[in-house]
This record gives C-alpha cells, sequence and structure tokens, in this order.
C-alpha cells in the first residue's frame, strides 16, 4: 500500500508538466523519458486542448512520442499529428514497429503519409508499403513484417545461433516461422520448445506443420476468433500462395477487441463507432443527430398506430395509463435477446447454420416470460382498475403476452436476417426493434380493448 501511496505522489499532471514544460523544460525531458507509452497517453488525454498537448509533446522524447500518439483516441492522434511536419512525423515513424509506423501513416494526409515514405531509409519503406496496401481492419492491416524465420532443413544449432545474434532486434519475439525456398509457411516452432531441443536435431522434425495461420485479406474479427480458439501469443499471416508475409501479436489483437466490442456497443445505442469524447460537439451532434432522425420516424410510426384508437382510450382512460408498460416490457425483453444474438453473432458462436437453435431458445423464453408477467400484469390491473375488472386483466395479460413473443422473434430474427444481406446487424437492429416492439405492443392492447371493452 505504501508504494501505491508513493507512486500517487510522485505522479505528473498535465499541470505540472506544463509549469515545468516552460520553468524546467530539461527537467520535464528526463521525467517524461522514465514513464510508460500509457502513462504518457493519459497524460497528453488530460490536457485542456491540442495546444496544450502539442506543448507537452514537443518535449516528449522522439522515440516515445510514436506509442504515446498510439494511446490517444484515434481523432485527438489525427488532430495532433496534422500540426506536425513530414520531418517530425518522420522521427516518430522511425522508432516504431511497422505496423504502428502504418497506422501513424494512415492517420494523416495522403501527401504528407507520401512526404514521410519518400524520407524514409529503404529498408524502412520496403516493410511499411505493404502494411499500407492492405485494409487497416484486415490481418494485413494488423501484421507487423519484423518477425524471426528459418529455412526448412536447418538444424536447431544453427537457429539459435542466428537467434542469438539478430533476435533482440524482434520484440514479443515468441515463434520461429519456417519457410521453404519461395518463403511459403511450413511450419512454426514455439520459442521454448526450440530451447528444449537437441542441437543436432533437424526444424523439419520438431516444427508443427497445423499451426493456424491467418491470411492477409482476412477481416480482423475471424483473426480475433483464432487467437481466441487456438489460444496463441502470435499468429503468422500468409498471402493468397501461402508466402509468409508478416505476424499479428496478441496485444495488436487485444485492441481489435476492444475495438470491436466497442463498436457493437455503440451501434447497439444507435452511436457511430467514430463517437468520441474528443470530437468537437458540431460533429457528434450531427452525428447523433441522424439516428436521432431516424427514431424520430419510428416513434411517428407508433403514434400513429394509437392515433387510429384515440376514440377507444377517450371512453376507456385506464388505458392511457397502462399502454406505455406494454410497450416498455417488450422494447426490455426484445433488448435482451437482441443483444444475446448480436454478441453471439460477433463472437461467432450465432451463424447461419445453427441460427434455428438460438431462435426456438429465444421464443420459448418469450413464451416462458410472456405468460408470467402477462398473469401478474393481469392481477395488478383488474386490482388498479376493479371497476373494469377481469376483462381489462385479460386484455393486457393477452396484449403482453403478444408484444413479449413478438420482441422475442423480432430480437432474434433482425439480426440474422441481417447478417444475412451482409449488413452489420448492430447497425439498425436497435432502431428496427423499437418500432416492432411499439407498434405490435399499442396495436395488440388497443386492438382488443376496442373489441373487448367497448
Amino acid at each position: 500500500m505504501p508504494k501505491v501511496e508513493e507512486k500517487r505522489k510522485d505522479e505528473l499532471t498535465s499541470r505540472q508538466a506544463l509549469s515545468m514544460a516552460v520553468e524546467h523544460p530539461r527537467a520535464l525531458r528526463n521525467r517524461l523519458s522514465r514513464l510508460h507509452a500509457s502513462d504518457l497517453g493519459r497524460l497528453l488525454l488530460n490536457c485542456k486542448d491540442d495546444d496544450e498537448r502539442i506543448a507537452i509533446l514537443e518535449r516528449i522524447p522522439e522515440e516515445q512520442r510514436g506509442d504515446a500518439l498510439l494511446e490517444l483516441p484515434e481523432g485527438m492522434r489525427e488532430d495532433l499529428l496534422a500540426r506536425l511536419t513530414a520531418r517530425e512525423i518522420e522521427g516518430v515513424v522511425e522508432h516504431l514497429d511497422s505496423d504502428d509506423a502504418a497506422d501513424i501513416l494512415q492517420s494523416v494526409e495522403q501527401d504528407v503519409a507520401d512526404a514521410v515514405m519518400d524520407r524514409l531509409d529503404a529498408d524502412e519503406r520496403r516493410e511499411i508499403e505493404p502494411l499500407l496496401a492492405h485494409d487497416e481492419e484486415s490481418a494485413g492491416g494488423l501484421m507487423q513484417a519484423e518477425l524471426f524465420k528459418v529455412r526448412a532443413g536447418w538444424k536447431i544449432e544453427k537457429i539459435l545461433t542466428v537467434l542469438r545474434r539478430f533476435g533482440h532486434e524482434i520484440e514479443n519475439l515468441n515463434y520461429v516461422y519456417v519457410v521453404d525456398e519461395d518463403d511459403r509457411l511450413v511450419g512454426v516452432i514455439p520459442l521454448h520448445k526450440l530451447l528444449f531441443c537437441e542441437p543436432d536435431e533437424l526444424v523439419d522434425r520438431v516444427m508443427d506443420r497445423d499451426f493456424p495461420r491467418a491470411h492477409a485479406g482476412q477481416d480482423q474479427e475471424e483473426v480475433a476468433r483464432i487467437f481466441e480458439q487456438y489460444d496463441v501469443l502470435a499468429l503468422p499471416v500468409v498471402d493468397d500462395d501461402g508466402v509468409l508475409v508478416g505476424r499479428i501479436t496478441a496485444d495488436d489483437i487485444l485492441d481489435v477487441v476492444q475495438e470491436e466490442a466497442t463498436e457493437d456497443m455503440y451501434r447497439l445505442a444507435a452511436l457511430s463507432e467514430e463517437d468520441d469524447l474528443a470530437e468537437p460537439v458540431p460533429t457528434t451532434a450531427w452525428r447523433r443527430g441522424v439516428w436521432l432522425l431516424v427514431n424520430l420516424g419510428t416513434a411517428i410510426l407508433a403514434s400513429t398506430v394509437i392515433a387510429q384508437f384515440e376514440e377507444t382510450i377517450s371512453r376507456v382512460v385506464a388505458l392511457a395509463v397502462l399502454m406505455p408498460i406494454v410497450a416498455s416490457m417488450g422494447g426490455i425483453a426484445g433488448t435482451q435477446t437482441l443483444t444475446v444474438i448480436v454478441r453471439g453473432i460477433a463472437l461467432g458462436r450465432v451463424t447461419l447454420a445453427n441460427a434455428w437453435r438460438a431462435l426456438a431458445k429465444e421464443v420459448m423464453v418469450s413464451v416462458v416470460t410472456g405468460a408470467s408477467f402477462a398473469l401478474v400484469m393481469g392481477v395488478v390491473a383488474v386490482l388498479w382498475f376493479p371497476d373494469l375488472g377481469a376483462r381489462l386483466g385479460l386484455v393486457i395479460a393477452a396484449a403482453m403476452l403478444i408484444n413479449l413473443l413478438a420482441a422475442g422473434l423480432a430480437g432474434a430474427l433482425i439480426p440474422l436476417t441481417l447478417q444475412r444481406l451482409n449488413i452489420d446487424p448492430a447497425l439498425a437492429s436497435g432502431t428496427i426493434l423499437t418500432t416492432v416492439t411499439d407498434v405490435v405492443g399499442f396495436f395488440a392492447f388497443l386492438g382488443l380493448a376496442t373489441k373487448f371493452l367497448l
């Protein structure tokens, strides 16, 4: 506990850093050089505006700036990079691994990226250029060119000799990749296994020929599932001909998992995945306003259904009191089902092949919960409005059962249908579901009331 308290006392705040930048710039630089990239990122994030961030960024040692920038939200990183010159960005890029360097270059204007690439030496350009050619959300966009590969037919002794000479240049070195004369991947050896092999043993006899691999064009979500399925620390990436072109490390996949989970969560709430606290108010308001406009249209549709039963509501005032309960219960039940199905699709656990099982289960759950809460609400309605008695109780019970069943069906069918149409299930499912539960709930309740209470 004392160590934690000591660390808190020693923490550098953005106010202190800005003060030191003016009064003691050298001392600030020395202090920043001892901080981890995540601490530097947090320091920049806590600044009031980009002017303050630039003032601190200029005091961060050049070899640490790239890692610090990569800790920031994408929008904020782009704004800061836009204020740097091509020479300054070159200084950032040359101290990063190839995959991180590609991320930085994809965050700046194309002409600036081209200028930076022209300034890099030939070896760095050869590593980074292939990565820039791939989609950012593909395996090729995630991979890094730095890896340790050996030829099939080598002896363990030779591999260890080369590894001792060049291995220190590669971060997160967990596997040795075995390739043939055409650079096609033929096997993988975990580093710990390599250390316990006999020196004169051939690599062909100890390598794992069935080690999982990713294809350069594969989507990052599929790559994340491979990591989860096989519990590997790094994954080789091959092209269409099986040639080894790079590797993806577990730390990059952790970022992907967080990014995809955030994207699904935002989309279920009708938010853009680019929505960020660091963005200007007009930008955020515009992005959210588009979806609010769509939601307004669906709300008007539900209100139109209610308007068809205006006379019924005016004659039985109790309906206006109970009507929101039916719609609300349907909305919550549908959202529960929707969340489970969308997350199952994202994790690969719900597919078109096994969708009927998920659908059947959700329908059964809807029947059970619908019947239970229909009974409860029927009794509540009878006690609440005794003058209408059992008739009102039966009407609201039947309406609730119908709406919860519709919610379960819609919550499962909407994302599955969108998946079949190659549309992201998280993108529009929530808005469609709300429309279904509101329209069905209001129509069932008011329609039954018109028939049995008037």
